[in-house]
């Protein structure tokens, strides 16, 4: 059942979610290696987006549409059980330097792009985890 900020997405697709996300991350990871602060921060971020897609996905049906990112963090917490406190920790820490990696002037440090893409990196292992217990 769709609500106005959630969207149905059959289970099986959160393969498909999954390998977005992964793709995200190793781009960031990528990035990180050519001391792209910018473009590590920006695809950590859409890597832990997909991640928590992909694990709305796999055990709801639905990922959020929402305009707000934000919003995600509170399907996770109403409907995902597994959803824990680092995990809510790691998602929120992303997405609260969306704005200042997406559209601000100053430009990320590396320490700041570094911590971005480890929250994505371990949000990722986390969703593959979530996809691979599933039936």
């Amino acid at each position: 059942m769709s609500s106005g900020d959630t969207r149905d997405v059959p289970r099986g697709h959160a393969a498909q979610s999954l390998a977005k996300c992964i793709e995200f991350s190793e781009s960031a990871q990528s990035a990180l290696g050519s001391q792209r602060w910018n473009s590590a921060g920006l695809d950590a971020v859409h890597s832990g987006i997909a991640a928590a897609d992909t694990v709305l996905i796999a055990l709801v049906g639905v990922r959020s549409v929402s305009k707000d990112h934000g919003a995600v963090v509170g399907l996770l917490d109403s409907r995902v059980p597994a959803f824990a406190a680092t995990q809510r920790r790691q998602l929120t820490g992303l997405l609260k330097m969306k704005n200042q990696v997406a559209y601000e002037q100053r430009p990320l440090t590396e320490t700041e792009a570094r911590q971005l893409v480890d929250h994505a990196t371990r949000l990722a292992k986390w969703a593959a985890g979530v996809v691979a217990a599933q039936p």
